[in-house]
């Protein structure tokens, strides 16, 4: 059996999917036709639709699609109902759509050999997507506090109030303008500094003992502008190419049954 898979988003040339599902076709031995698809947004439901109807098993989405594609699905699981994002799609065995993500759990797996979430406060910097895909997950890792950031007020409030609101009981997940305590991790979910330097307009309360992650990545060792900035107040700077591996990896085994190995190092997808 082959299994068609993909990464669909606009624009996708950059994608470093298709590399990392087919080392996994390897080490497992199970047998992928994996492509990246550039798919506009005017065109997003019918791509999706034919997709699946004409023998797709999954796709991985991202940007700017992770919030639209919601429209095309036929269920989602409780965690995207909450997040109100996808970024992996399946078809069960009667044929339906399903969304889940599996962002927050690629995130955890990565720090879990960083640092700990448990009893820290965490600042999330963004109030988008991506920010919203990962704090179940750090939530579950009971922080002592979830703090949050973002350049839009309106769009701050509505995630706060998006998870006081849910059904859940989540840990006090506070706006940083009510924060005044010493921050242990800071997780920069924004693209800012994608076209220049970052910065950020007010003071993150960060020392040397604070931890930086980046959700993005850089393709070589050179830090993210979100790490360039950082160093100046800490060496424990990390970025996000680990929890790319890692949040691959749970979509491959979502599809499969079966959870690769994820030792994949970044000389291991850009030395060809």
């Amino acid at each position: 059996m082959q299994y068609k898979l993909g990464v669909i988003g606009d624009p996708i040339r950059h994608s470093l999917s298709p590399k990392i599902h087919n080392i996994f076709s390897k080490q497992t031995n199970i047998d992928i036709d994996y492509q990246a698809y550039h798919v506009l947004e005017n065109n997003l439901d019918k791509f999706l639709k034919d997709f699946f109807s004409e023998g797709g098993d999954g796709l991985n989405i991202t940007l700017p699609h992770k919030v639209n594609c919601l429209r095309s699905v036929n269920s989602n699981s409780s965690l995207v109902n909450l997040i109100g994002a996808a970024n992996t799609l399946h078809i069960d065995s009667s044929g339906l759509i399903l969304a889940e993500s599996t962002d927050g759990i690629g995130l955890m797996k990565d720090l879990k050999n960083k640092c700990s979430i448990s009893s820290k406060n965490i600042l999330i910097l963004g109030a988008g997507g991506s920010a919203l895909s990962i704090i179940p997950s750090i939530d579950a890792c009971k922080p002592r506090n979830i703090i949050l950031d973002n350049r839009s007020k309106d769009k701050l409030e509505k995630v706060i109030g998006r998870f006081f609101n849910s059904k859940e009981i989540y840990s006090n997940i506070l706006n940083l303008e009510n924060f005044n305590e010493h921050i242990d991790l800071v997780v920069n979910a924004t693209s800012i500094g994608f076209s220049g330097s970052f910065s950020w307009s007010k003071d993150l309360k960060i020392n040397n003992e604070t931890i930086l992650y980046d959700l993005s990545y850089s393709k070589n060792n050179s830090h993210t502008p979100f790490l360039e900035w950082g160093n100046q107040y800490t060496d424990k700077c990390f970025d996000g190419f680990g929890m790319l591996i890692q949040q691959a990896a749970a979509s491959f085994e979502l599809w499969t049954g079966v959870a690769p190995e994820t030792k994949i190092t970044k000389l291991d997808l850009l030395n060809d």
